[in-house]
């Protein structure tokens, strides 16, 4: 049993109540068996004390064969017993020789005395349960003679006692169930109270509001130990929020040491394209066709210098302003889409966005939009060698995250390369095509918005990247009533 599904008072309803019920259904079984033990006891007593005087009366009878005083006499002893339902008198062969049954001695009374052992049978008749005693008239080759006795009295007994154990226990229920209320009022109400107090924070402060709650000086305290709490988090938030600056800047300084081989690789090879253009450029003094062949080549090479820079200078820039906010995803998708139609505008890539949703998250608008862009426009790169281009863009939520989902119907990134895809400079596109660091670039976007870009290591819907944007969520809005989290949702 999981502790956390239960109540306070759920709790001790449900163990109170075990524990109650093992208590009384030990303590009744041992007294209904203690005390039916008790009755029947006496009864079989008081039944072989009246038997035994009975036979010693029927010694004369037997030994002269006088069936008609046995009788007589039998007739005469059942009258002084209330609970006695017959006397038998059986010869050693176990014939019956006199009895005051009415209307016969029963055959299978006969066939159960005749198999049965003991001085004491127990049996049911028609009327009532029987407690059948019998003893040795003289000695057992002169005969037996049989007594029943009725075990009604037994049961009622029995019946009565249970009767005031239930009603006890039902006693006890009622008080069990007033006892948890009571512990209810006094604790749990108080703790339902602060666990409202508490679920507010931090939009609520609980350095106010905790002070108002009453209940037992533990409750009070923990209350006094929640606004304490709060305030040290404000501090610890504040020396946090400076510590991740810190951080963020030596990271990317360090960063830029490793960067350093890659980046002389990729201005290497620009560079010496652009020297033999212009030893032929100086060779021809006419500035002939010839030369003009080698403007273009010119032309790539300062581009290329231009953009790989320009990329490190944005992974390199420390300082950078985040504004964390509440964002409405609809709206993000919306200037997403703005910017992903400009730069994909002739392709032939179909694109699936996310439809209408209602979360809302926490992080830096540009920030996001900018790491979206940059997934989506790889995605588009990786699909156009596909049969069918197509570029996938969901969001979803939980109770936490927001998530932006970026899928594409490319070939996929081998498993091999998974832990290398956010290197700096790394990339799987030919040379020239990329420089590496959209990825790298992308997630410290996000990280600095307190979020995470993560690659999915299994393939997505359309069979080939999945890569997953999550920021932290701050509300969904225009839900149905009864449901609390978005659902993933894409429209083609």
């Amino acid at each position: 049993m999981r502790l956390n599904q239960w109540s306070l008072d759920q709790l001790l309803t449900v163990m109170g109540g075990t524990a109650l019920i093992a208590i009384f259904v030990s303590l009744g079984m041992y007294v209904t068996v203690s005390v039916t033990s008790l009755q029947e006891n006496a009864l079989s007593q008081r039944g072989q004390g009246i038997t035994t005087l009975l036979a010693q009366e029927l010694v004369r009878p037997m030994l002269l064969g006088d069936r008609l005083a046995l009788h007589d006499i039998l007739v005469k002893a059942s009258r002084t017993a209330p609970e006695l339902r017959y006397f038998c008198v059986l010869n050693a062969r176990g014939q019956p020789v006199a009895h005051t049954f009415t209307a016969g001695c029963p055959r299978a009374l006969l066939g159960l005395w005749s198999t049965g052992s003991g001085p004491l049978l127990r049996f049911r008749m028609a009327d009532a349960p029987i407690l059948d005693v019998s003893v040795p008239i003289l000695c057992p080759e002169l005969g037996y003679l049989h007594a029943g006795y009725s075990r009604l009295g037994v049961i009622d007994a029995t019946r009565r006692l249970n009767a005031g154990i239930g009603l006890v226990f039902l006693l006890a229920s009622i008080a069990l169930l007033v006892g948890v209320r009571f512990v209810a009022t006094k604790v749990t109400l108080p703790l339902h109270l602060l666990e409202q107090e508490v679920s507010l924070f931090p939009q609520k402060s609980l350095v106010s509001q905790s002070w108002r709650l009453r209940g037992t000086r533990e409750i009070e305290s923990l209350a006094k130990r929640f606004a304490d709490m709060e305030q040290r988090l404000q501090t610890l938030e504040r020396e946090r929020d400076a510590t991740q600056q810190r951080m963020i800047h030596a990271e990317r300084l360090a960063t830029l040491g490793e960067l350093a081989a890659g980046l002389a690789h990729e201005i290497h090879n620009p560079l010496d394209g652009m020297q033999e253009c212009l030893r032929y450029l100086e060779a021809d003094a006419g500035k002939s066709a010839r030369a003009a062949k080698y403007y273009p080549m010119l032309r790539n090479g300062l581009e290329r210098i231009g953009g790989t820079m320009r990329a490190m200078l944005n992974f390199a820039r420390s300082g950078q302003k985040v504004v964390i906010e509440d964002c409405s995803v609809l709206s993000v998708l919306e200037s997403l889409a703005l910017l992903v139609e400009v730069h994909l505008e002739g392709r032939n890539i179909r694109l699936t966005w996310g439809g209408k949703v209602a979360c809302v998250c926490r992080c830096d608008r540009e920030s996001l939009a900018q790491a979206g862009l940059n997934l989506v426009l790889n995605a588009a790169e990786a699909a156009e060698g596909s049969a069918a281009p197509e570029v996938r863009i969901s969001v979803c939520c939980d109770a936490e995250w927001v998530q932006l989902l970026v899928e594409d119907s490319g070939p996929g990134v081998p498993p091999e390369l998974h832990a290398r895809v956010f290197e700096p400079f790394f990339t799987t596109k030919p040379m020239g095509k990329g420089t590496g660091l959209g990825l790298p670039v992308s997630r410290e976007l996000i990280r600095a918005a307190g979020g995470e870009l993560t690659l999915a290591p299994e393939p997505g819907s359309l069979g080939g990247a999945k890569f997953s944007i999550r920021v932290p969520k701050a509300r969904c809005e225009g839900l149905p009533h009864g449901q609390s989290t978005c659902q993933c949702s894409h429209r083609r």
